[in-house]
């Protein structure tokens, strides 16, 4: 992980949001043995997007209600919404894993595509995600978005909410301002973790007033102390979290980057009139739940949830205390 240990702006708070669990990534995306038993798996289709490329999907399921989960990253894989095969289908909801375009089981980029920028909006994803509605024959569903998949989410329900029976809205702040004063907030939160600890204390007090430190020491502390507080905080990752961290594209997450943000979410929120539910894990390191609380009051039909002791991927850091609440959201609004 390479966290950032200054984020003075958005620029810099977009970058701890790109490298979100890359620590393992390796150009090339290389092809392992996952990947090649993934693509004939039961379930899988890959459909064809503007005629130029494919996106891998996965149906998990034959419930009558269906859920499209987008991932984060941007460019990771599905592959750490697998807990949610445990969960959902045996209550009668079938699920949709989906690797958007240039993320490790879909297509990746060619030279030529990695430079043509029109490719890597977020308004050219949500066509692609309406063309994986299309290829899936999804009338009505349900679209899941989690960090920057929120985002997505929310930009596509906006455009096509028709289609969309619920929204969910999970870990992720769609106001830039927001974004940058809560990951601010958080930075100096793991400071005073590293303060407070008796083998980094002396390091950060020479780096509050702005004396020699060791560099490389604080920031492989700093980058364990963040993960393990706010977006994980299991002392141990699934194996699942552990191949998302491998898979993800990294040069695609790069030219996605300074799209993830050109969106005016703020003028998209009034006009959902769907079912939302916004939920955050109680340590989540990009949204407060002051935060949340004001974001609910925004969308005209919202509840909100706080998944006690996780962080940003609270679905794994707490599964009993998130799934419950997400079913019953989707079987009230089926």
């Amino acid at each position: 992980m390479n966290i950032p240990f200054a984020l003075p702006n958005l620029r810099t708070c977009l970058i701890a949001l790109f490298l979100l669990l890359t620590a393992m990534v390796t150009k090339g995306q290389e092809k392992d043995s996952v990947y090649y038993k993934k693509q004939h798996e039961q379930g899988v289709k890959k459909i064809l997007i503007d005629g130029k490329f494919w996106v891998w999907t996965q149906k998990i399921g034959d419930g009558k209600i269906n859920v499209l989960l987008l991932h984060g990253g941007p460019a990771q894989s599905h592959e750490y919404f697998e807990i949610f095969s445990k969960y959902l289908p045996n209550q009668g909801i079938t699920i949709y894993y989906y690797d958007q375009f240039g993320s490790y089981f879909s297509e990746q980029p060619t030279k030529q595509q990695l430079n043509d920028t029109a490719l890597w909006k977020v308004s050219r994803y949500v066509e692609e995600v309406e063309q994986v509605r299309k290829g899936l024959k999804l009338n009505q569903f349900f679209i899941y978005g989690h960090s920057y998949g929120a985002l997505l989410a929310l930009a596509y329900s906006y455009k096509y909410q028709s289609h969309v029976k619920g929204m969910i809205f999970s870990d992720m702040n769609p106001f830039p301002k927001d974004f940058d004063q809560r990951i601010s907030f958080i930075n100096n939160q793991t400071d005073s973790i590293l303060n407070s600890t008796k083998r980094y204390s002396d390091l950060i007090q020479n780096k509050e007033k702005g004396l020699a430190y060791d560099k490389q020491v604080y920031q492989e502390a700093f980058d364990s102390t963040f993960t393990r507080s706010f977006v994980i905080r299991l002392n141990k990752l699934p194996d699942a979290v552990l191949r998302t961290k491998i898979h993800k594209n990294f040069e695609v997450a790069q030219k996605i980057g300074p799209s993830t943000f050109s969106l005016n979410y703020a003028a998209m929120i009034p006009k959902i009139t769907i079912p939302v539910l916004l939920i955050r894990g109680e340590y989540d390191f990009i949204i407060s739940t002051e935060q949340i609380k004001t974001l609910n009051k925004l969308f005209p039909d919202a509840q909100y949830d706080v998944v006690p002791n996780a962080g940003h991927i609270c679905f794994i850091d707490n599964p009993n205390q998130y799934f419950p609440g997400l079913i019953a959201f989707i079987k009230r609004n089926k």
